[in-house]
This record gives C-alpha cells, structure tokens and sequence, in this order.
C-alpha cells in the first residue's frame, strides 16, 4: 500500500513517552522549551504547554505544512513565558 510521501519530522521536539496519569491544562501557556529534534539539533522552542503529568509537559508545537505535533518533555526543559511576552 502506497501511503504517499512522509512527513519531515526532523524539525519536531522527541517526544519522551506517555506518561500516566496526565491532566490537560484548562487553557495552554506559552512556555520556552529547550530539546532536541528528530533531526538531532538541540533548540529553544517558543511552544503551547496544554497538559501535565509528574515530571513532565505535553507541548504544542507548530510546525509548517504540518498538523500541530505533540510532545511530552521534561517539565524542567519548559520555562513558562510571562503572559504580556507569549506571542
């Protein structure tokens, strides 16, 4: 089956699992988050913060051309933006 070409994803944050049990945030907070892509590079990322779980964040990132990507990474690697800064 021929499912087209795939996406490039080496611009997304690595996700780090699942974690359980996770709360989704009333309403998302913009937040610095310092990763690592796909791709390998280590970037600082102005992203959506939308759920928690212990010890980590779920962010939204997005990316051009693509649907928004969803990645879990390190709460400490997340630092929330001061509301007049976000956007």
């Amino acid at each position: 089956m021929d499912r087209g070409p795939h996406p490039d994803f080496t611009a997304w944050l690595v996700t780090h699992g699942d974690p359980r049990p996770s709360v989704m945030l009333p309403r998302p907070r913009r937040a610095l988050v310092r990763g690592r892509t796909y791709g390998g590079a280590a970037v600082v990322v102005e992203v959506d913060v939308v759920a928690r779980a212990r010890g980590f964040v779920c962010v939204r990132q997005e990316v051009a051309g693509h649907d928004a990507w969803h990645a879990w990474v390190p709460a400490s690697h997340a630092e929330p933006l001061p509301r007049e800064l976000a956007r």
